[in-house]
């Protein structure tokens, strides 16, 4: 039987294996991490300097604190939420100056704050059950601020050379009861679904080229090497592993048709005809 993503890591078994094993030193997520981490802190450097007032930043589903360590410098008022007590318990040995919360911001909306200058999200959207990737979206593009930034993660590309080992492994245990998470998305899977919720993309950066199997052979310091050398706002980022999307909020047609009744509203009841 499947486990839900919201049931997987309320287990402090399962957290202290996820912290351990998936990010271990020398994993392929690690590995990945390490060509992540310069490019999100330059990213969140530059924006810091850009804006002439206080950065406010909301890590959600912030795990075990990896993500929300590292980009806590870079915000004045910095959140972490997370529906694991367990991780949260982990993220706060990491993390020195977030306001960390548990709670499931659909069912508690009260733990969000309102005007976010940045939200991350990393390792969510891909493990999510599909219909609560849209429900989870359009809550979070309630609650950041006009010229915000989304920064989210999908580490599974179906288009990536990773994929037919997916496959294989789907099929190997179609028959077992595992709770292993093979889920994937295209770029342009993870481009409609944000479309679809409020978000217009700024930018797509692409880690690791490589299949993960290489990183466990001795080539893994050539694999390293060459995913290196791949990474970043390029052409090879549609075929990456993990792809890391900075977007930023739209208005949606439904938006633009509220906006346009209430100002038809407005002007009917001041007594002056709208405009033809």
């Amino acid at each position: 039987m499947t486990i839900s993503y919201s049931a997987r890591f309320q287990q402090k078994d399962a957290v202290e294996s996820y912290d351990a094993k998936e990010y271990a030193v020398g994993s392929y997520s690690s590995a990945i991490w390490q060509l992540q981490r310069p490019v999100v802190e330059k990213m969140l450097s530059d924006f810091r300097q850009s804006r002439p007032g206080p950065v406010r930043l909301l890590d959600f589903a912030c795990g075990t604190g990896r993500v929300l360590s590292c980009v806590e410098p870079f915000a004045d008022t910095v959140d972490g939420i997370d529906i694991s007590e367990n991780m949260v318990a982990v993220a706060r040995t990491k993390c020195r100056r977030a306001r960390l919360q548990v709670g499931d911001i659909l069912t508690n909306p009260e733990l969000l704050q309102k005007d976010y200058d940045v939200i991350t999200c990393f390792r969510l959207l891909l493990n999510l059950e599909p219909e609560m990737r849209g429900r989870i979206l359009r809550r979070l593009r309630e609650v950041i601020g006009p010229d915000g930034r989304l920064v989210v993660n999908v580490h599974g590309n179906s288009n990536s050379l990773r994929h037919p080992a997916v496959v294989w492994r789907r099929w190997r245990e179609q028959n077992k009861k595992s709770d292993a998470m093979l889920n994937e998305m295209s770029p342009a899977e993870t481009e409609k679904l944000l479309w679809e919720n409020g978000f217009r993309i700024l930018h797509k950066i692409g880690f690791g080229i490589l299949p993960p199997r290489i990183y466990r052979t001795p080539l893994h310091r050539l694999a390293l090497a060459t995913d290196r050398f791949l990474a970043g706002e390029n052409a090879w980022s549609r075929w990456s592993v993990s792809e890391t999307v900075v977007a930023t909020m739209q208005v949606v047609p439904w938006e633009a048709w509220n906006r346009a009744a209430r100002s038809t509203c407005s002007a009917t009841s001041d007594g002056s005809s709208p405009a033809a």
